[in-house]
């Protein structure tokens, strides 16, 4: 099935202009005279295929944000949804949004819902979005909820930016560290070694001990970087497994700190993401096995899951999420707070922004640690490494 946008005239003399559904050309015209239209321009929309690379490229998360915004006005506004998902396409030129927002129109005016249209993307679309999208197509607030989306993309992008600015300094400089000490290893050793060896004297300890890391490094350098790289595809590989994945996000929640910064991310996502559902009139339930996707801990993830079962079995959202022990009290206790007075949604939106706040305050906090932890480590071993350079000539001037 094609999609051709037209222009025609009806009966009064009115130019009118849309879009329909056809497998030809002189079938889409057949339709429009059926309609009562006369056509004076036909156009087929060749929306980009995966053939032309078009859906192979990831949509950017800005590129998302934006176009569910923009929905959201216009459906709002009472334009027609195809109506709305063209104009909103037209606008990404150089972007697989453009070409994903046609096809996804183009199911549409074949008699597809959105959401079910949108299930066609998974890459762009995810579980959770295609969920709240038929959610507002089931309780007729579709632009609320897309408007509410979008707000959820914004608050998600915002906290991996947070995410990445309490991590890009540390990296950035321990980076930076391993590079100093490496160079100093590598060149600035072996020029001073050469200079000990023709005085003939026993080296110190320490001395001996700095050298043969530097010939190590000379000699095997390379060896090393590869069994690195290999190390860490066979651990990205090995993560795949869902058994050895749970274990691992098991040993990263009991670490001091980076365990809480993990929990309250997660948490703080989770718990955004139900506000929205369960504002946009989604079932409880429903609203859980959606939002568990939402969880990038694989054991917090598993803990939903259960949870979720137990909600089905007839227990409370709160005394459920209580009996997991994956989510802070105080967040159970507003949820609690949120099923006796009857809005739920509320409290889940409340619980997410005071673990956001955690999140940043306690980010703070270890930023201020780590930094100068990781300034004073590299002081040390620069230190060391010219005191062994340093304790030969010492050693000559006391003699």
């Amino acid at each position: 099935m094609l999609t051709f946008d037209y222009a025609a005239f009806d009966k009064r003399g009115n130019r009118l202009t849309g879009s329909v559904a056809a497998s030809t050309a002189r079938e889409a015209r057949d339709i429009l005279r059926s309609r009562a239209l006369t056509p004076v321009d036909l156009k087929q929309v060749k929306a980009k295929t995966a053939a032309s690379g078009n859906f192979g490229r990831k949509v950017k998360h800005k590129d998302l944000t934006q176009a569910t915004r923009q929905l959201a006005i216009l459906i709002d506004t009472a334009t027609p949804v195809e109506e709305a998902l063209k104009v909103v396409a037209v606008q990404y030129d150089d972007s697989p949004m453009r070409g994903i927002l046609m096809d996804v129109r183009s199911r549409v005016l074949e008699g597809s819902r959105l959401s079910d249209a949108m299930r066609s993307h998974p890459r762009t679309f995810s579980k959770l979005y295609t969920a709240m999208v038929a959610s507002g197509e089931t309780s007729g607030q579709l632009g609320a909820v897309l408007d509410r989306q979008a707000l959820d993309l914004e608050s998600a992008q915002n906290v991996r930016n947070k995410i990445t600015a309490a991590i890009a300094y540390p990296i950035v400089l321990t980076v930076v560290s391993i590079l100093v000490v490496t160079l100093l290893m590598v060149f600035l050793v072996p020029q001073i070694v050469t200079q000990f060896e023709s005085l003939g004297q026993e080296l110190p300890g320490l001395t001996k001990f700095v050298i043969g890391i530097s010939e190590g490094l000379k000699a095997y350098g390379l060896f090393i970087i590869a069994g690195l790289v290999l190390v860490f595809l066979g651990i990205r590989q090995a993560l795949k497994n869902e058994a050895i994945q749970l274990r691992w996000h098991n040993f990263l929640l009991k670490i001091p700190v980076i365990g809480r910064l993990i929990r309250s991310v997660n948490a703080a996502r989770f718990a955004r993401t139900m506000s929205g559902l369960i504002d946009s009139g989604t079932p409880a339930l429903a609203s859980m096995e959606a939002a568990l996707h939402t969880l990038r801990n694989s054991v917090m993830r598993k803990a939903v899951t259960n949870a979720a079962v137990k909600v089905r079995e007839g227990s409370a959202i709160s005394k459920a999420l209580r009996q997991t022990d994956a989510f802070p009290p105080l967040v159970v206790q507003m949820v609690a707070g949120g099923e006796a007075s009857g809005d739920i949604g509320k409290m889940f939106s409340k619980s997410a922004d005071y673990l956001e706040g955690e999140f940043e305050s306690v980010t703070s906090i270890f930023l201020s640690l780590l930094n100068p932890l990781i300034i004073i480590l590299l002081s040390v071993v620069i230190l060391l490494i010219m005191l062994a350079m340093y304790m030969p000539m010492l050693k000559m001037v006391a003699l």
